[in-house]
C-alpha cells in the first residue's frame, strides 16, 4: 500500500513538472511571438499583494538611474536587512531579455513578502555606456541605499542577489572593493551576497556581441573578471547555476566557488536542474527550478552571518 502511495506521489509530482514545462515553453513562444520580453509576462502573472511600493525614486542624474523599493507591508515579518536585486540583460538594450526594473516586481514580491524590504534599480547599459559604467550605477545605488537607509550598523546591511550579468554586476561590487571606495562607502555595508547563473569566469573580448562593451579592458581583461578578485576578505557568497544553462556554462560558478574556497572566503555552491532563465523565474511563481532556488536563497540568507572586516 505504502509502494502504491509513493508510486502515485512520484507520478503526480512528474504531471505537474510537465505541465509546468509546458506553461514555460508558451510563455516563451508567446514571448518571440509578440516580442515582449518573457520578465513581463511573468510580471502580470503575479498579484500586488503583500508589499507597498515606491516607484522611481532616483539614484544619480541620468534617466536610467532609478530605482523600485518594495516595503513589506506584514510588519510582524520585518527583516532588518535590505535586499538589492540585479536582473540580467547582456548589459545591453535593445534584445529580448533586456531588463527592467518593471519587469521583476515577481522578486520584489517575494523578498518584500518575507520581510526584507527590496530594492531594485535600472542602470545604464549599451551603446550608452560600457563597461564599467552599468558597475559603478550599482555602486551609486548602493551609496543612496547607504545614505538614505541607515545601512553600515550591526542591525541593517545590505545583501545583494543577480542574475547573468546582474550576477556579474553584483560579483565584481562584492569582491573588488575598489567600487565602494570610489563612491565613499565600505564593502562591510554588505552582509553576503547570490550570484544567479553569472559569467565570472569569462573573456568578453572573445565574444562577438559583447566585445564592443568591454572594450575599455582590451589591455587587461582580468578586470572584467570576478573570479580575479577572490580573496579571504570578500563577504560571505551564494553561487547557483542551473545544470542545463546553454548560455552561461556553469564552470563560471563551479570557478569561482573553488577559487573563493581556495582563498578562505566563505562561499556556497549550488547546481540545480534548471536553465539559464530558470534560476530566476524560479524567484517567481510557477516556473520551473522554483522550490530548489527559493530554497538555496532562503537557506542562505537565513544562516549569512556578518561579512568580515
Amino acid at each position: 500500500m505504502e509502494e502504491s502511495s509513493e508510486k502515485f506521489a512520484d507520478s503526480f509530482r512528474c504531471n505537474i513538472r510537465n505541465f509546468c514545462v509546458r506553461i514555460n515553453v508558451l510563455v516563451i513562444m508567446g514571448c518571440f511571438l509578440s516580442s515582449c520580453s518573457p520578465f513581463r509576462v511573468i510580471d502580470l502573472l503575479v498579484d500586488r499583494k503583500g508589499y507597498s511600493l515606491e516607484k522611481e525614486q532616483s539614484y544619480g542624474d541620468r534617466p536610467s538611474m532609478r530605482m523600485d523599493i518594495y516595503f513589506p507591508k506584514n510588519q510582524s515579518n520585518i527583516n532588518d536587512d535590505i535586499i538589492m536585486f540585479v536582473y540580467g540583460g547582456s548589459w545591453r538594450s535593445g534584445r529580448l531579455f533586456s531588463g527592467k526594473k518593471e519587469y521583476y516586481r515577481f522578486v520584489g514580491k517575494l523578498f518584500s513578502n518575507e520581510g526584507y524590504t527590496t530594492i531594485i534599480p535600472d542602470y545604464r547599459v549599451y551603446p550608452e555606456v560600457k563597461f564599467p559604467s552599468f558597475v559603478e550605477d550599482v555602486a551609486n545605488a548602493v551609496k543612496w541605499i547607504h545614505t538614505n537607509m541607515n545601512l553600515n550598523n550591526d542591525n541593517r546591511r545590505l545583501i545583494l542577489i543577480g542574475h547573468s550579468a546582474g550576477a556579474h554586476i553584483v560579483s565584481l561590487l562584492a569582491l573588488d572593493p575598489n567600487y565602494f571606495k570610489e563612491v565613499g562607502i565600505d564593502r562591510s555595508v554588505l552582509r553576503g551576497w547570490v550570484g544567479l547563473s553569472g559569467p565570472y569566469n569569462f573573456n568578453p573580448l572573445a565574444i562577438r556581441y559583447i566585445r564592443p562593451i568591454f572594450e575599455s579592458v582590451i589591455d587587461d581583461i582580468d578586470k572584467a573578471r570576478p573570479i580575479s578578485f577572490a580573496s579571504v576578505k570578500a563577504p560571505p557568497g551564494m553561487l547557483i547555476h542551473g545544470k542545463r544553462d546553454r548560455l552561461v556554462s556553469g564552470n563560471n560558478s563551479l570557478a569561482l566557488y573553488k577559487a573563493l574556497t581556495g582563498a578562505g572566503s566563505k562561499i556556497d555552491y549550488a547546481s540545480i536542474d534548471a536553465g539559464h532563465f530558470d534560476t530566476v523565474l524560479g524567484l517567481g511563481v510557477p516556473f520551473i527550478g522554483k522550490s530548489e532556488v527559493q530554497a538555496a536563497v532562503f537557506k542562505f540568507l537565513k544562516s549569512s552571518p556578518l561579512c568580515p572586516p
